[in-house]
């Protein structure tokens, strides 16, 4: 593929995203200021390479989710955002912490891309206890509330049958708070105290410990479904249906990373996605849209809300950007 052709797939995926209509020969001819004829040989060569697509006889070319992809990897890495939108993003997401802080995340990445937003945090093995409350829901089940660094709250369910009397669970509380440890070493510790005291409070501790798992779970928050519905792709009910099992399916991401940044493509939908750290781990912020997607502002928009996310998390105060 020559220079040319990469032009020619370039205005074509640009013409279509923005126009969501097959792009004729002659609407390409007229900006490179070649003929038609020209224009529908770089077409024949870049069907034959399978990056563009005639969806009927009479119509002109699309991109197929292989020339997508080759258009969209030409914007990583993203260029670095306006000052502006760095700090405006950083104090929007300062007002929350904890969930709140990822559900603002996802809104404001949806409000800024028009996709829909799926954020997702790794286990919290390594995050810090910092308390640990215990209420009676029924005769056979307790909650605890466990309060982490960062500001997150998490809750698991306890089954303990019979629940244990209001002065075990308040001495269960007491032992607790000993435990200011990452999540992932709090189920061994547990164990250890449950087998130095009397029976009942070892009862108790031993079924949190038991319950444990329910907290070491993948996180995820996600926004701006709605916003999908805007777009002409959503008059197609197997394009929705798509979108949907995306963000109901709990697999791991099926994006191609490269460094930081990831890319998915289907003849129908595509995901934009980028990685950074949070607790130890790697967490991804990932925009879903149709395939005709606006690549050069998504890829820059979830760099930058990634960024912010990161930065806000890990309790910096300025960036590069800001400096």
């Amino acid at each position: 593929m020559n220079e040319r052709h990469v032009r020619v797939l370039h205005m074509v995926a640009e013409t279509y995203i923005d126009t969501a209509h097959p792009v004729p020969s002659g609407r390409i001819a007229e900006r490179l200021e070649v003929s038609s004829a020209t224009v529908r040989n770089d077409f024949g060569t870049l069907e034959e390479g399978g990056l563009l697509q005639q969806p009927h006889t009479s119509a002109g070319r699309i991109p197929t989710a292989r020339g997508f992809h080759a258009y969209a990897l030409s914007f990583l890495p993203p260029r670095r955002a306006t000052t502006s939108r760095v700090r405006a993003l950083r104090a929007r997401l300062r007002t929350l912490e904890g969930d709140g802080l990822f559900d603002l995340a996802s809104r404001a990445a949806a409000e800024l891309s028009g996709y829909a937003v799926l954020v997702k945090l790794p286990p919290d093995e390594s995050l810090r206890i910092l308390e640990i409350h215990l209420t009676l829901l029924s005769s056979r089940r307790l909650l605890a509330v466990v309060v982490l660094e960062n500001g997150l709250i998490r809750q698991i369910g306890v089954d303990l049958d019979p629940a244990p009397s209001d002065a075990t669970i308040d001495d269960a509380e007491r032992n607790l708070r000993q435990l200011t440890l990452p999540v992932g070493e709090v189920p061994a510790a547990l164990r250890s105290l449950a087998a130095s005291t009397d029976e009942d409070l070892s009862r108790t501790l031993t079924a949190v410990a038991d319950a444990w798992g329910g907290l070491q779970q993948p996180r995820r928050f996600t926004g701006g479904l709605g916003r999908l519905l805007t777009e002409p792709e959503a008059g197609d009910a197997g394009f929705v249906k798509l979108v949907v099992d995306r963000f109901e399916s709990d697999r791991g991401d099926d994006l191609e990373w490269h460094g930081a940044y990831g890319i998915a493509l289907t003849e129908h939908l595509a995901q934009v996605g980028t990685a950074f750290a949070f607790a130890g781990g790697t967490a991804t912020l990932t925009l879903v849209g149709p395939t005709r997607m606006r690549y050069r502002d998504a890829v820059a928009i979830a760099q930058d809300v990634s960024e912010a996310l990161s930065a806000v998390t890990s309790g910096e105060l300025y960036s590069s950007h800001e400096a």
